[in-house]
């Protein structure tokens, strides 16, 4: 049981990192699509500066490969999804709190 407990934090930090990286992702795609068709002011361009930015963070995260990321990203909403779905969907009716009805 003491090494389940010391476990959890893990999961913890591991869940949290693991949705800062899809925010991240997330993020970065939309500002490239986003920015793409700006009106770029020359070589000194702030938002192309940003765009390499962000196509630089999406290839270190992904390998260079955007194979992985597609593959990953529906994956981590399922994890995401299926849980809130449950919290939300789950009815209480007398019967499931238990509650004796009288008549």
């Amino acid at each position: 049981m003491s090494s389940f407990k010391s476990l959890q934090p893990k999961r913890f930090v591991a869940g949290i990192m693991a949705l800062m990286m899809l925010v991240i992702v997330l993020f970065s795609v939309t500002f490239i699509a986003a920015e793409a068709e700006h009106d770029c002011c020359g070589d000194d361009c702030s938002i192309c500066s940003c765009i390499r930015l962000c196509e630089n963070t999406l290839k270190q995260i992904g390998n260079g490969s955007i194979g992985q990321t597609v593959v990953i990203i529906p994956i981590f909403l399922l994890c995401i999804s299926i849980p809130l779905s449950v919290c939300i969907f789950k009815q209480e009716t007398p019967v499931s709190r238990k509650i004796r009805l009288n008549n």
